[in-house]
């Protein structure tokens, strides 16, 4: 029912309150990774997952979760449910608790645990007491009570060239090597040990220098550079899921809002372009990166507002004062993020009306329907004229929040062809279409989906409905849960950290 291995990735756990958590190679408890937290401010802070429909209120279960800290000595850990009662109020049981020592993995364990029948919202977290020490998590397992879980198996050690990790590399290796040539290799533990020149593909050359160490010619294997040429794909869909998953935190470093000293921020212009389908002219604002040079061609992201918002929302006036020119302008400055233009259009495009007047109102419904179309019939290609950009869906990137969430969805749906990094912030509700694209030319290299545990707007049902969608259609993405996360600046502010580091990192 639940095994979480973090072989894969963070396996939908996400960090509660401050804590932040990322999947780590090097510290596991079995395979070859686990899953780290840290940033705690407080003993609730932790490693949290949102439990499924397998689990049911009222029924019986076995846990067992084996934790890790490196900082302290004797701290007691506890594997906590998090549920609502009938009344609505949230009740933090203890499921199981044990002190843990340092650098040694602790069994967090219960044989036999009910969920109350009233319970609903549930979800699974790991806690300590009095103490805020980062901590490892490995193979977490929750199954039906009587179900024996058996003791996991030991880490797993990578070495080059030994792909059937039994610890030596020898002729059964060298007849496994031969066979991945023949057949593709799809298992990535498979393929890490079998890309025996590390350069991040398996092909001949590995099956040659594995030959050559089996023989006794090669007494190590050399560590050779990737060949990267322009245009080149660097990253899988899976893989850049995979990272960004790994990168996405709950809270955005506080620093990420701030201009630091000798780093240059982009210039925000507000301009206008001609919409064919309003028959007028729109406002939008642009965020010229630093130096901006016109001999230089950028990649573009369009950041789209919420239903009753503009184009100010997401760059300077949101609930409170927006801190995205500071995060972009931080990213691009530390490496973490490509050079970029991104606007910020007012997506409302109707010719009868200026703005919306109300949620059920058809009319106000249909102007922002209107720029799934428009972005492409009117704004890009004005951006394209006036600017200097790099075009086609290596270099263009949508996201956006609410409303503007659910239009970055079908934009990126509709138009799969020219946006090849799609995001959604606490996405509205409405959303149709297949979930899914038709082939490869038009599915984007990265799908990233932000929801807020506390929005008390579009909940967060809505993402995670579509998140179920594409899910079962098999599209790999970012699913970014925001533990306290509300319909406003908090949840904008941390899917932007992660996901402007994300676009345009697909291809070289």
């Amino acid at each position: 029912m639940l095994h979480s291995t973090f072989e894969e990735g963070k396996d939908s756990w996400s960090g509660r309150g401050s804590a932040s958590v990322k999947t780590v190679s090097g510290k596991s408890r079995s395979g070859q990774q686990s899953l780290y937290t840290s940033g705690r401010e407080s003993d609730w802070n932790g490693a949290t997952l949102k439990l499924g429909s397998d689990f049911k209120a009222g029924s019986d279960y076995s846990f067992s979760a084996y934790v890790m800290t490196e900082d302290e000595d004797d701290v007691s850990f506890c594997l906590t449910l998090q549920y609502k009662d009938g009344s609505g109020t949230a009740i933090y049981p203890k499921i199981a608790k044990v002190s843990a020592k340092k650098n040694e993995w602790a069994h967090l364990e219960n044989n036999s645990f009910t969920i109350p029948e009233d319970a609903s919202d549930i979800e699974l977290y790991v806690e300590t007491e009095e103490s805020k020490c980062s901590f490892y998590l490995d193979e977490v397992v929750g199954a039906a009570v009587g179900t024996e879980i058996a003791e996991p198996k030991g880490p797993t050690v990578l070495h080059k060239g030994d792909i059937d990790y039994d610890g030596c590399i020898d002729s059964i290796d060298l007849v496994l090597a031969r066979k991945g040539i023949v057949s593709e290799i799809s298992d990535k533990a498979v393929l890490k040990a079998a890309d025996a020149d590390s350069n991040g593909v398996y092909e001949i050359n590995d099956l040659v220098l594995i030959s050559q160490f089996v023989s006794g010619k090669i007494k190590e294997f050399p560590v050779v550079e990737p060949v990267i040429v322009e245009g080149q794909r660097k990253y899988t869909m899976e893989e850049l899921t995979e990272k960004m998953q790994n990168e996405a935190v709950n809270n955005e470093p506080a620093d990420s809002h701030k201009e630091k000293p000798g780093v240059r921020y982009g210039t925000i212009e507000k301009k206008t372009y001609f919409s064919k389908k309003a028959n007028k002219n729109k406002p939008y604002n642009i965020l010229l990166p630093a130096d901006y040079d016109e001999s230089k061609k950028y990649p573009v992201l369009y950041v789209l507002h919420g239903f009753f918002e503009n184009e100010n929302r997401m760059i300077t006036n949101g609930n409170g004062q927006m801190y995205t020119r500071q995060i972009v302008g931080n990213a691009i400055a530390s490496g973490d993020a490509k050079d970029m233009i991104v606007v910020f259009p007012f997506i409302f495009t109707s010719s009868t009306m200026n703005d919306a007047t109300g949620f059920g109102d058809a009319g106000s419904v249909q102007g922002y329907n209107n720029f799934v179309d428009d972005i492409v019939d009117s704004l890009m290609p004005h951006i394209e004229e006036n600017y200097s950009v790099l075009t086609g869906k290596d270099n263009t990137a949508v996201t956006g929040f609410s409303m503007g969430g659910m239009e970055s969805l079908s934009i990126g749906m509709k138009y799969g062809d020219k946006f090849g990094y799609v995001g959604a912030i606490c996405p509205a509700p409405g959303l149709g279409g297949a979930f899914k694209w038709n082939s490869e030319e038009e599915t984007p290299y990265l799908l990233f989906i932000t929801g807020g545990t506390n929005d008390n707007v579009v909940g967060l049902t809505t993402p995670e409905g579509y998140h179920n969608n594409f899910q079962k259609n098999g599209v790999p993405h970012v699913w970014h849960v925001v533990q306290g996360g509300n319909h406003g600046d908090d949840s904008i502010h941390s899917h932007l950290y992660t996901f402007i580091k994300g676009v345009f990192q697909a291809t070289e």
